[in-house]
């Protein structure tokens, strides 16, 4: 028997984290496999659906499937799906959770978890590794980041 999907329809399990990958994908500017790369996707999946009431997160989902690129487009005009894709690029940028202004008056932002703080895409965007996360290797804060333009001051 097939579970009951956050964002629709009886969907078949795994099709629920390919979806808000998917959405995730028109969102961060990364594709679904770098996202899926991280192994964070259940868990931010499953996190979102514990902060976000069912019925916006399948709104959003819905939005992003037909936006094959322009997300700011397919959510111009409604602020709560605006705010809530916000939440979802922060949470896959930083790891954390931002909260939503719209759900509590005021926004209570949580930490997922240190694994998710270590999976940011933040880092990606430079080649780069959370501080305190990951054994960079003796020495190599003295060489020029991988994709770095010039040389810096050496």
């Amino acid at each position: 028997m097939n579970a009951p999907d956050p964002y629709g329809a009886t969907a078949v399990p795994g099709q629920e984290t390919e979806r808000f990958v998917a959405a995730s994908a028109v969102l961060t500017g990364f594709d679904a496999a770098e996202l899926t790369a991280t192994g964070m996707a259940e868990t931010y999946r499953e996190f979102l659906t514990r902060r976000v009431e069912p019925a916006l997160c399948s709104r959003l989902v819905d939005t992003l499937a037909g936006a094959t690129a322009d997300a700011h487009t397919a959510l111009r005009g409604d602020v709560r799906l605006g705010e809530l894709a916000r939440a979802v690029c922060h949470l896959w940028y930083l790891g954390e959770w931002p909260g939503l202004m719209s759900d509590d008056g005021g926004a209570v932002p949580s930490l997922v978890s240190g694994r998710a703080y270590a999976h940011g895409l933040v880092w990606r965007t430079f080649g780069g590794h959370a501080p305190g996360a990951a054994r960079p290797g003796y020495g190599t804060w003295a060489e020029v980041p991988a994709g770095a333009a010039g040389g810096g001051g050496r």
